[in-house]
């Protein structure tokens, strides 16, 4: 779904921020009367209120819509707190120093992209998400789709206490308190209006999500994967972290004796299982019975994919194979499930029909950055 768009700031800022007492002797303009002295290049900031400015005038239209930079930037500060919350203290290592705040991400380098700054990268982001939320609201609206009174409520969730909250931090009011955390032109009418929007918006994706049927033989097409027990024995690694040939025959004899313990057993899936939990040091599976159920091929290092995915490979099959990567050397005691679970490729499948139906759906709205698009991410 995602299609990111180059955004290359290359207006300069168009004016000079005035003083908050300026802004507040500026005499009211209506949104047209903005957009004419624009057009025409008389506008002076003095004569309105930055508020205005930030909420009547366009930083980038989405087909018919006009989107203001208040809206824009309430959109990429959300983008920039979505990615926070995804990734956390792991934003350093993409080169995001949160530290400094959101004023400097045009001076950031964005360390996930090919080029340009975090601001480039978030604004991006932002255009994007107000792209696909009018494309799918219009979509709802075209079908009948509609947000129940216990929808909005739920949506809404939380900002009857807006006010109070903002108070109690110490502003005015929750305007106040929006527009220093959004930007400019940042309000509790702005905000119940992006989030029923997004909410209509995800409605409608949805529904379109659950329209879709994919049936097994599909994803065994598209999608083939395995099912898979493994037990591992890791050779010990010298001080330097290379593993000699001794210590590999030594992890390999090992794995030699616990196939040979499972054949003298009951030999079934159940007791491989039983003794993965009691010798794999495989941390991710030796909790399940060192099991794998939606295994695509390429995923595992190449000598345990090659048993996975031979041609003539059945149910119970069992094999001792060697294994190395960055993070360890040793062998893998292998034995064959089967067929993968069919619902990961399913749910893989069903995303990517419905992406590409989203895209179809945005691609008749022509994005074209307004006047206004140089004040887009500045707060």
């Amino acid at each position: 779904m995602k299609r990111l768009i180059s955004v290359l700031l290359a207006l300069m800022l168009m004016f000079s921020v005035m003083s908050a007492a300026m802004a507040e002797e500026a005499a009211p303009l209506t949104a047209e009367e903005i957009r004419s002295m624009i057009a025409d290049g008389t506008l002076d900031l003095n004569l309105i209120d930055l508020s205005d400015f930030y909420t009547q005038t366009t930083a980038v239209s989405i087909g018919d819509r006009s989107v203001s930079p208040a809206l824009l930037n309430y959109s990429y500060v959300t983008q920039y707190y979505t990615f926070l919350r995804s990734y956390g203290s792991y934003a350093a290592y993409f080169g995001l120093d949160t530290s400094l705040g959101i004023p400097s991400l045009a001076g950031q380098a964005c360390g996930i992209a090919e080029s340009g700054s975090w601001r480039d990268y978030f604004l991006s982001g932002a255009i994007e998400s107000l792209w696909s939320n009018t494309a799918l609201c219009d979509y709802a609206r075209a079908n009948g789709i509609e947000l129940t009174e216990e929808e909005e409520a739920n949506a809404l969730n939380g900002m009857d206490t807006l006010e109070e909250t903002a108070v109690e931090n110490g502003f005015e009011n929750a305007d106040a308190f929006l527009a220093a955390t959004y930007g400019t032109g940042s309000s509790a009418e702005l905000l119940k209006e992006y989030t029923l929007e997004h909410a209509l918006a995800t409605k409608a994706y949805q529904q379109i999500y659950h329209s879709v049927e994919i049936t097994d033989e599909e994803v065994r097409a598209e999608y083939p994967t395995i099912a898979v027990r493994h037990i591992l024995v890791k050779a010990e690694a010298a001080e330097d972290g290379s593993y000699s040939e001794e210590a590999k025959a030594a992890a390999k004899a090992r794995a030699e004796e616990i196939l040979a313990e499972w054949q003298a057993g009951e030999a079934t899936e159940d007791s491989f299982a039983a003794l993965a939990e009691q010798y794999s040091e495989d941390g991710g599976s030796n909790t399940n019975g060192g099991l794998y159920d939606s295994v695509t091929q390429g995923q595992m290092v190449e000598e345990f994919d090659a048993f996975c995915f031979d041609e003539n490979r059945l149910p119970g099959d069992t094999g001792i194979v060697y294994g190395e990567s960055g993070a360890y050397a040793g062998y893998h005691v292998m034995y064959f499930v089967g067929e993968g679970d069919l619902e990961t490729g399913r749910t893989a499948l069903v995303e990517k029909s419905v992406d590409e139906q989203l895209n179809t759906m945005m691609e008749p709205y022509e994005v074209v950055y307004g006047p206004a698009i140089s004040f887009a991410g500045v707060l």
